[in-house]
C-alpha cells in the first residue's frame, strides 16, 4: 500500500471518530452532580427525622401538659396556680375558638378548624415529601412545629370538641390581660414567625454548570 493511501485511510478514521463524538449526547451537569432527573434534590434522611420528630415530640408535648395540667387544676372555673406571682398562672379554659379564642362564637367553629387543621397538614406534607421542598433545614423545623401545634389542638377538637387552654398571663397594674393559650399555641406562632423571617431571607445564586467540553482558562498555554 502506497503512502497516499495510507494518509487517505487515516483521515478517513479521523472524520468517523469525529462524527461518532458530534453524535454522542452531552452529559446532564444535574444528573452529573448528583440530583434527580426530575431537578429536585434527594430529601437527606435527616430532613424526615427533624420534621417528625418536632411534628410527633411536639404533639405529645402538648398533650401531656394538657392532661397534667387539667388534672391538677382542674377543670375551669377552679381556682388559678400562680406559676410567677401575679404574672403567669394556671387557669384552665375550654376554647371553641382558633388561635386566642378567635372565632369562637362561630356555628360549628370547633369541627369546622379541625377540618382546617388536617387540611393544613395534609399540604404541608404533601408540599414538603411529595414535592420534595424538604431540603432545607429551617423550612422543614418551622412546618415541624406547625404540623406539631396543628396536630395538638386538632386532636382536642376532635375528641372533646374543644381546646384545653391553660396558660394565662395577665398584667393588673396596667390592664393587660393576654388570652389563655397552650404550647400548640405557641408552636404554631413560633412556626409562623419563622416561615415569615425565611421570606425576607437572601437567595443564595446557583452556580453555574461547568461546560465539560469547554477547557479551562487555567488549562490554556501562556502566550
Amino acid at each position: 500500500m502506497t503512502q497516499g493511501s495510507t494518509g487517505r485511510t487515516d483521515l478517513a478514521r479521523q472524520d468517523a471518530k469525529g462524527s461518532a463524538m458530534e453524535t454522542q449526547p452531552l452529559a446532564d451537569p444535574k444528573t452529573a452532580a448528583g440530583t434527580t432527573v426530575s431537578g429536585h434534590a434527594p430529601i437527606p434522611a435527616s430532613r424526615w427525622l427533624l420534621f417528625w420528630g418536632l411534628a410527633l415530640g411536639g404533639s405529645a408535648f402538648d398533650l401531656a401538659t394538657k392532661a397534667i395540667v387539667f388534672q391538677r387544676v382542674g377543670p375551669p372555673g377552679s381556682p388559678a396556680v400562680s406559676v410567677l406571682g401575679e404574672i403567669v398562672e394556671l387557669r384552665t379554659s375550654y376554647n371553641t375558638g382558633a388561635l386566642w379564642g378567635i372565632g369562637g362564637n362561630l356555628a360549628f367553629g370547633s369541627l369546622m378548624f379541625a377540618l382546617l387543621s388536617i387540611v393544613a397538614g395534609v399540604f404541608i406534607l404533601y408540599w414538603l415529601f411529595v414535592l420534595r421542598n424538604a431540603t432545607d433545614r429551617w423550612q422543614t423545623a418551622a412546618l415541624g412545629l406547625i404540623m406539631a401545634g396543628a396536630i395538638g389542638n386538632c386532636y382536642d377538637r376532635l375528641r372533646f370538641g374543644h381546646v384545653r387552654d391553660f396558660v394565662h398571663v395577665h398584667v393588673d397594674s396596667i390592664n393587660f390581660d393576654f388570652p389563655i393559650f397552650n404550647f400548640a399555641d405557641n408552636m404554631l406562632v413560633i412556626g409562623a414567625a419563622t416561615l415569615m423571617l425565611l421570606a425576607f431571607r437572601e437567595e443564595t445564586p446557583p452556580s453555574e454548570p461547568t461546560d465539560p467540553l469547554r477547557p479551562d482558562s487555567s488549562d490554556q498555554p501562556a502566550s
